[in-house]
């Protein structure tokens, strides 16, 4: 998809409501760049390095203070490369021997160019309740460390949420939240659990944040999937949803030898 200067407006605006809608604990700004992290959440959007508003020839700087940082983690860092990050810094990852992987496409849907979405068909609250929680954690096999880091980084959300939670025989089997902010509805972690897939539960899930979203005021909404899941995929197409832009993930193992420059990162 070719990326024009609107194009990027659009991006900037939906890095900038995501960043706010998805919060990571510790954020240092390096030149541009954000070194983004969050221990025991094993979400890379939440721990890696992201491109704002990234400065020249200042890349390997970057890299060093991501180093320093995530060394605190026993981690890797990991860059986070979508389109305002620009060619300089996949020029010098792929100059490393590296390349991309988990490439995810955000896909946006406009509400004045489809029809209404369907009405609420599960609770949505304010609130995050145990029972979200709890499919959530089930859906991605988390630990209890990594479900309690989670709730602490949602609970640091400043603008209006809605967490969505299905039942099937009084027990909660799919869960998704929505986050609303400047006329956006960025939905996500829509989860259900492995053996409730394929009965039209996380078609439920969006449908209802949808509608939670629009009756709250939303122009549109966006959400981020991995290119892989064709399953996921088919059913946001099946809402409207079209692709912006895409990102991917590269790891910068602790082997790669970043020349230090003479300039110092304070």
């Amino acid at each position: 998809m070719p990326i024009t200067n609107s194009n990027l407006d659009l991006v900037r605006r939906l890095e900038r409501h995501s960043a706010l809608c998805w919060p990571a604990t510790f954020i240092d700004s390096v030149y541009g760049w954000e070194i983004r992290r969050t221990p025991d959440v094993s979400s890379g959007r939440v721990n890696s390095v992201n491109a704002i508003a990234p400065q020249s020839g200042k890349f390997d700087l970057v890299l060093l203070k991501a180093r320093e940082l995530f060394d605190e983690q026993e981690e890797w860092p990991l860059i986070r490369i979508h389109p305002l990050a620009g060619e300089e810094p996949v020029r010098r990852l792929k100059e490393f021997g590296l390349h991309g992987q988990g490439e995810t496409v955000v896909k946006t849907l406009s509400f004045s160019e489809v029809n209404a979405p369907p009405p609420l068909s599960c609770v949505v609250t304010d609130k995050m309740t145990a029972d979200w929680l709890t499919v959530f954690g089930d859906a991605h096999e988390s630990n209890d460390d990594e479900r309690q880091a989670i709730a602490r980084a949602l609970s640091r959300v400043t603008v209006r949420q809605g967490f969505a939670v299905i039942y099937q025989d009084g027990r909660p089997v799919a869960s998704g939240r929505g986050a609303m902010a400047d006329g956006w509805l960025g939905l996500f972690q829509i989860s259900t659990l492995p053996e409730m897939r394929r009965r039209g539960f996380g078609a439920a899930i969006v449908g209802s944040l949808l509608a939670w979203g629009r009756e709250a005021g939303a122009n549109g909404a966006y959400l981020q999937v991995e290119v892989k899941n064709d399953t996921a995929r088919r059913l946001y197409r099946s809402f409207g949803f079209a692709a912006a832009y895409k990102y991917s993930y590269w790891w910068l193992p602790d082997d790669i030898e970043i020349a230090n420059p003479t300039s110092k990162i304070s």
